[in-house]
C-alpha cells in the first residue's frame, strides 16, 4: 500500500512549512516538486493539472524531533487521505475513505487497521508537548525558515 493516514500530532496543528518561508520560496519549492513528479501523484499515480505539495515528517518521540524528510506532490483526493482526520472534521471522510481503498486496492479491515494504527500513533505522540522543528531539510537549500513549531 501506497497511500497512508498521516496525523499531525496537535501540539503541532497550524504549524507548517509554507506559513514559515516567503510565498516566493514558497512557489520555488513546490513548483519544482510539481515539475520534478511531471504532474503526477506521488501516491495514486495519476497525472493532474493540479497537485498539492505535501510535507513528509519524520517523528522521533524519544528526542522530540518532527523532522521534514520531504516535499512531494499529491492530488487533492490522497491530501484528505493522508490528513484523514482533518477530512473527516469537513465532513469529507466517506470520500477519503473510498479514495484510500481504490488507490491501494484495500478492503474496509485493511483501511480500519491503517485508522487504528494512525490513531495510536498519533495518541501518543500527542503526550509530548514540546516538539521541536528540523526544517534542515530546506535550510540546506538555501530557504530561510522564519519561525519554529510551539
Amino acid at each position: 500500500m501506497d497511500l497512508h493516514i498521516e496525523l499531525i500530532p496537535q501540539p503541532c496543528w497550524f504549524s507548517n512549512l509554507r506559513t514559515q518561508v516567503s510565498k516566493k520560496d514558497w512557489d520555488k519549492i513546490r513548483h519544482g516538486v510539481y515539475d520534478q513528479q511531471k504532474m503526477i501523484c506521488a501516491k495514486c499515480h495519476e497525472k493532474k493539472e493540479v497537485l498539492e505539495a505535501h510535507e513528509v515528517w519524520n517523528y522521533d518521540e524519544k528526542a522530540h524531533v518532527q523532522k521534514l524528510v520531504d516535499i512531494i506532490g499529491v492530488c487533492k483526493k490522497c491530501h484528505c487521505v493522508i490528513h484523514f482526520g482533518r477530512t473527516q472534521m469537513m465532513g469529507y471522510g466517506q470520500d477519503a475513505i473510498q479514495h484510500y481503498l481504490d488507490v491501494n486496492h484495500a478492503t474496509m479491515v485493511d483501511f480500519e487497521i491503517e485508522r487504528l494504527q494512525a490513531q495510536e500513533k498519533w495518541l501518543r505522540r500527542n503526550k509530548i508537548t514540546d516538539w521541536k522543528l528540523d526544517v534542515s531539510f530546506v535550510e540546506n537549500q538555501g530557504i530561510v525558515v522564519k519561525t519554529n513549531c510551539p
